[in-house]
C-alpha cells in the first residue's frame, strides 16, 4: 500500500471568504475616496470664493471709498455685491467704514466683513 499525500493549498469555501473580505475592504476604500475628492471640490471651491473677494477689495481699495452698496462680476462668473457703512465714530476718533462683502459662484456663496480706516484727507473731501 502506498501512503496518501495530502494535498495542499485552499478549499474553495476559504477561497470565497478571501474574496469577499476584499470586496468589503475595497467598498470601504472607495468610499473613502469619494468622500476626500468632494471635500477637495469644496476647498476649492472655498479657496476660488476667497481669491475673489480678496481680489474685489485689493480693486475698491484703490480709490475712495463710498458708502453705499456696488456689485459686479470677476473672471466672469463670480457675482459680488459689497455694503460700505461709516461707523458711528466719536469726536476725535479715526473714522471707520464697515466693508461687507458677499461673492457667489453658481449656488454656492461666501460673505466676508471687514473694517477700513478712513484717510483723515478722504474724510474731509466727503
Amino acid at each position: 500500500m502506498t501512503p496518501r499525500t495530502r494535498q495542499t493549498g485552499f478549499t474553495l469555501l476559504e477561497m470565497l471568504a478571501a474574496l469577499v473580505i476584499m470586496a468589503l475592504c475595497s467598498g470601504v476604500l472607495l468610499l473613502a475616496f469619494g468622500q476626500s475628492a468632494r471635500a477637495l471640490q469644496q476647498v476649492d471651491r472655498a479657496d476660488r470664493l476667497s481669491q475673489a473677494a480678496r481680489s474685489v477689495l485689493d480693486e475698491q481699495a484703490v480709490g475712495i471709498l463710498q458708502p453705499g452698496r456696488s456689485d459686479g462680476v470677476v473672471d466672469g462668473r463670480i457675482e459680488w455685491a459689497m455694503d460700505v457703512a461709516p461707523l458711528a465714530d466719536a469726536p476725535g476718533q479715526p473714522q471707520l467704514l464697515r466693508i461687507e462683502l458677499a461673492v457667489r459662484e453658481g449656488p454656492h456663496q461666501a460673505r466676508f466683513s471687514t473694517l477700513r480706516l478712513v484717510n483723515p484727507a478722504q474724510a474731509g473731501a466727503r
